[in-house]
């Protein structure tokens, strides 16, 4: 209130020092004006039942909800003097009970249930209103009863407050795999599953009806399958220990808090499903899940790599997908495997984890990895880790082993896998998959391709574009750089569109063969005059047969 009179001063001096002419072209005092009018601060005397007030500068935005039946006091805050005039209007369920000057007295003012007119309205002024019955309070006020209202101020009158009633409007809650992250969006969940021996968070900033804290109540957290909850004050520090039972209470003080879950057993890992209310409110219900130690690894899709690959070099890396299985021999994440350095070979003489089984599909990053950019195009996205491997200059195969350390227990699974270096093209052939095709069919060419030992081509090499041609019809897929060979074999398909024989050709590049051709057949399904003349041939012999036959029937009889 004092900035306010201030300012207004700072303007009269501001306008006085214009000079006498200026003056004389302007009232020497100005009326009311928007946030000349405010609630006045609550205590225990003034405004007692107030649920919450909001005094503002900007037109219709003073606002306040109380109590029915309360009485509400405003006061004009800004300065005034005996020449400044006030009009209040008044409607909704309420009255205008009292207004008094701020001199004393009522002098000047003329007060009726729904209108008040003071013609020396000055700063100090106090206006008090009654609240009869539930509902949406108007008042405005302008100059004089001709004048368009400067400001309006509403007051929402209502049978209780609720300042102790959890709002899920304005609240946030969310969970999080962080004790420590202090930043997140509003209501959305950062993590709702965790690898074993990690604890999940629910995050809560509580607030009222009225956009603010809840400074009193009762929070109530309880988790189902005997997982354990624990309370924390301030949301971003640490919750230390894990709770020691299912339901934890508190009278947090200012609707800021967390709560830590743990599963019953970290090994075991479980589902819990936590509920959270406030005074018997419900706040959120959250579906956790907690994964269990690894028991096991499973080897999935297995890459073989270029002589003389390694993992670091951005080279044609080979490498091949593992998974973790639990007791129930469900998929779950964990940290990286490591290469058990006593399975080195001189084929295989290094190998390395460049991603770890995840909880959410994920990519290998090319940056840190060493793999090609065609390689981690073929993986994609997957929860799968990925355990590359670097090769010797000879194709051949070797045995490793991969191990992993569990991070409750601290035991030990391992796997073993044979892997597979292998070199370029040396020699490839192509074969159709029918010898003769219809127009309009879809024919499959397979290209087999061998390195100079006679193996497979390992699994990092590439197609080449406009590599593969087919007569007779169109490839259905034009062939892409990054196309990869899988265990020395690539397929292309192409839908047949003209009549005729001809030669499907692929001309890679290969230290022995340069171009592989593979012949077919395509009929466009027309009846020819041969087929046709047989048909009528056959369909002669046929009648001839069944006369002779009948002949032969009636001879007997």
């Amino acid at each position: 209130m004092f900035i306010k009179t201030l300012r207004k001063r700072i303007a009269l001096v501001a306008v006085s020092a214009l000079g006498v002419g200026v003056l004389s072209a302007a009232p020497a005092s100005s009326a009311v004006a928007i946030g000349d009018i405010d609630f006045s601060t609550q205590s225990d005397i003034v405004n007692v039942g107030a649920c919450t007030i909001t005094n503002t500068n900007v037109y219709g935005t003073t606002v306040a909800t109380f109590r029915s039946g309360s009485n509400v006091r405003l006061v004009r805050t800004t300065l005034g003097d005996a020449a400044d005039g006030a009009y209040l209007t008044l409607s909704g369920p309420a009255i205008f009970a009292s207004h008094s000057l701020a001199g004393g007295g009522t002098a000047g003012a003329t007060v009726t249930p729904t209108t008040i007119t003071d013609a020396t309205s000055v700063a100090g002024d106090l206006t008090t209103i009654t609240l009869t019955g539930v509902g949406t309070v108007v008042m405005t006020y302008a100059a004089n009863a001709a004048s368009a209202p400067i400001d309006v101020i509403t007051i929402t009158s209502v049978a209780a407050c609720a300042n102790n009633t959890y709002s899920a409007i304005y609240s946030d809650v969310s969970a999080v795999d962080s004790g420590t992250d202090a930043a997140w969006t509003a209501n959305v969940d950062e993590a709702t599953q965790v690898t074993a021996g990690g604890s999940l968070y629910l995050r809560i900033d509580g607030d009222n009806a009225y956009d603010s804290n809840l400074t009193t109540g009762t929070w109530t957290a309880s988790a189902t399958n005997g997982a354990l909850v624990a309370y924390g004050s301030t949301i971003g520090t640490a919750v230390a220990l894990a709770g020691t039972t299912s339901s934890v209470s508190t009278t947090d003080g200012d609707g800021s808090l967390v709560f830590r879950i743990d599963p019953a057993s970290q090994a075991a890992g479980a589902t819990t499903v936590v509920t959270v209310t406030h005074n018997g409110t419900a706040v959120t219900t959250k579906t956790l899940t907690f994964f269990g130690e690894a028991k096991s690894i499973k080897v999935m899709a297995v890459k073989s790599g270029a002589r003389g690959g390694t993992i670091a070099a951005e080279t044609a890396t080979g490498y091949f997908l593992y998974r973790y299985l639990d007791a129930a021999g469900s998929a779950v994440p964990g940290s990286a495997s490591a290469f058990a350095t006593t399975s080195a070979t001189v084929q295989i003489p290094t190998a390395a984890s460049v991603k770890a089984p995840s909880i959410a599909p994920a990519a290998v990053a090319d940056a840190a990895t060493g793999l090609v950019d065609a390689t981690e195009t073929a993986i994609g996205s997957v929860t799968d880790g990925v355990f590359a491997f670097t090769c010797a200059a000879t194709s051949g195969s070797s045995t490793i082993t991969i191990a992993h350390v569990n991070a409750v227990t601290g035991d030990t699974i391992t796997v073993n896998q044979e892997v597979t270096c292998a070199g370029g093209i040396a020699t490839y052939e192509v074969s159709a998959d029918k010898a003769s095709y219809k127009v309009g069919e879809v024919a499959t060419f397979t290209i087999t391709a061998k390195d100079s030992s006679g193996k497979a081509v390992a699994d990092s090499t590439v197609m080449a574009v406009d590599t593969v041609s087919v007569g007779g019809g169109t490839l259905t897929r034009a062939v892409a750089a990054t196309d990869l060979f899988s265990a020395g074999v690539r397929t292309v398909k192409a839908q047949m569109t003209t009549a005729g024989t001809f030669n499907a050709v692929v001309s890679l590049t290969g230290s022995v063969t340069t171009s592989a051709t593979a012949s077919y057949t395509v009929t466009d399904g027309a009846v020819s005059n041969a087929d046709v003349l047989k048909s009528i041939v056959a369909l002669i012999a046929s009648i001839n047969k069944q006369i002779q036959a009948l002949q032969k029937l009636i001879l007997k009889r």
